[in-house]
């Protein structure tokens, strides 16, 4: 694939994964919180903490997405390993990790305020998140040992 038909394609997919976000978040989330307040009218109290709480973990992933269109601009330049892409990925890794925290602190408060048997699937997110922390800090390092190169060898005729 050529660098401007890659640059599309990932740019068109953070696009999809941005309508995703917004929809979870505006639509998925707050209804299924308040089904479940309706159904437990015990934690009813919980809807309105609950919608908030969810809604704080969007900007994380907001933030990510932003600085992985950055780097695709980059990739379209022709500066694909650079300082600036190996930063914008540690920023990635980053917003994960606090995502990742995030949501083990709401699936160990939700156990103990509710009883909710979200543990498997918060734990199931929480390894989604560590696998793309990782993968973005590993990627950061590598653009980084790939941009020293780059400025090594341009320094060299």
């Amino acid at each position: 694939m050529k660098r401007v038909g890659l640059v599309r394609t990932l740019k068109g997919t953070i696009l999809f994964l941005a309508v995703l976000v917004a929809v979870w978040y505006v639509e998925i989330f707050p209804t299924r919180i308040q089904e479940a307040g309706a159904r437990l009218p015990e934690l009813a109290w919980l809807v309105a903490p609950g919608i908030a709480a969810v809604s704080v973990s969007a900007a994380p992933i907001v933030i990510a997405l932003v600085l992985f269109w950055k780097i695709c601009t980059e990739i379209g330049r022709d500066n694909s390993f650079c300082h600036k892409n190996a930063r914008w990925l540690s920023g990635i890794g980053f917003c994960a990790l606090l995502d990742t925290g995030y949501c083990a602190v709401g699936t160990v408060t939700l156990e103990i305020l509710a009883g909710s048997p979200v543990w498997l699937l918060g734990t199931a997110v929480c390894v989604v998140g560590l696998a793309i922390a990782l993968a973005a800090f590993l990627l950061s390092h590598l653009v980084l040992k790939a941009a020293d190169l780059k400025a090594e060898n341009d320094l060299t005729i």
